[in-house]
């Protein structure tokens, strides 16, 4: 399916509890915050639309101006406990009365390393209304993802932080590796990482 038929999702509105005190989408990676390396890639592509759910611009005011200057739609979840699922809900009913978006691709603000390539293979992938496109390391299936149209009763439905996980593992599958769809949870897994030196 084109781009120009779907629109992209930006989920950024996780609380970041594994990261302690830190934003962890604002924590610094090679030169730039963590989140704005999926922002961009995502932003350079021809979406109908760009659509990023985020905490309240008082909790992410920076997070909220790079969005802004590159186009994007935001929706404000501010009731991030409710997990990855309330962001879904608030982007689909955002969408759901403009016809010509046949689908949704969600991206996650932490996965900096997934490449234009793979974002364009899983639209690519989408046939119509009815499909489910869903990114695989072989072992399980995960976002970034294309959900179309039909579906969006059901992810209307969901409730939790599981998300979309159990529509996306019935979809098609697009593998990559593990670092492609390695995601940012902790301090630790940032690359060059290391503990402060206690005084």
């Amino acid at each position: 399916m084109r781009t120009e038929r779907i629109a992209a999702v930006l989920l950024a509105a996780g609380t970041s509890s594994r990261f302690g005190d830190e934003d962890k989408l604002m924590a610094e990676l090679r030169g730039k915050p963590l989140a704005a390396h999926t922002l961009e890639t995502v932003a350079s592509m021809a979406f109908a639309e760009l659509i990023a759910v985020v905490r309240p611009i008082e909790v992410a005011p920076v997070l909220h101006r790079k969005l802004d200057r590159r186009g994007y739609t935001i929706i404000v979840n501010d009731r991030p406990d409710e997990g990855i699922s309330g962001s879904i809900v608030r982007a689909v009913e955002h969408v759901m009365p403009v016809n010509r978006i046949r689908g949704i691709l969600i991206c996650l603000a932490d996965m900096p390393d997934v490449p234009q390539t793979h974002y364009n293979r899983i639209c690519l992938a989408a046939e119509d209304i009815r499909s489910v496109v869903a990114s695989t390391d072989g072992f399980s299936s995960s976002p970034p993802a294309f959900i179309g149209r039909k579906h969006f009763p059901e992810l209307l439905a969901l409730k939790g932080d599981q998300g979309a996980r159990a529509l996306l593992s019935h979809g098609i599958q697009i593998e990559t590796t593990g670092k492609v769809l390695h995601d940012i949870d902790t301090p630790e897994d940032l690359p060059g990482w290391r503990p402060a030196t206690p005084d």
